[in-house]
């Protein structure tokens, strides 16, 4: 059978953001083709999209962010972390082959990021890993 390019988008896994020499960084793309993270960074400032993309390049580069006020885990989640750029957020997790997804991008308002922000990115995490496996 011979797949169309619609039908080659739906089953696509991820989609590449960054190639380091340390991590490779894809977006997360769901079962009907959204990638959540990329639609959110396409929405906000250009200014607060490059600030995003230079902290991909450096976790892809140098394989660790040690400035916690631009990348940190997330207490009390199933590894999830998030990367900081003024008050925008985008969560991932890491998987096996040196990989970094992205799940989802969001606007914090608190001190806090959201309970149901990061039961989201679980979630998502958790197809990822089911999807894989097929």
């Amino acid at each position: 059978m011979i797949m169309m390019a619609s039908d080659r988008k739906k089953d696509q896994l991820t989609r590449l953001v960054y190639e380091g020499q340390v991590f490779t960084v894809e977006f997360y793309v769901s079962r009907n083709g959204e990638a959540l993270a990329e639609d959110w960074l396409e929405s906000v400032p250009e200014l607060m999209q490059e600030k995003f993309a230079a902290l991909f390049a450096w976790l892809g580069n140098h394989g660790k962010i040690w400035n916690e006020r631009k990348f940190k885990h997330l207490t009390g989640s199933d590894q999830i972390f998030e990367f900081k750029a003024d008050d925008g957020r985008v969560l991932c997790f890491f998987f096996f082959g040196k990989r970094v997804i992205l799940t989802h991008g969001f606007r914090k308002k608190g001190d806090k990021t959201p309970k149901g922000e990061i039961t989201r990115a679980e979630d998502l995490k958790h197809e990822f890993e089911m999807r894989i496996r097929k």
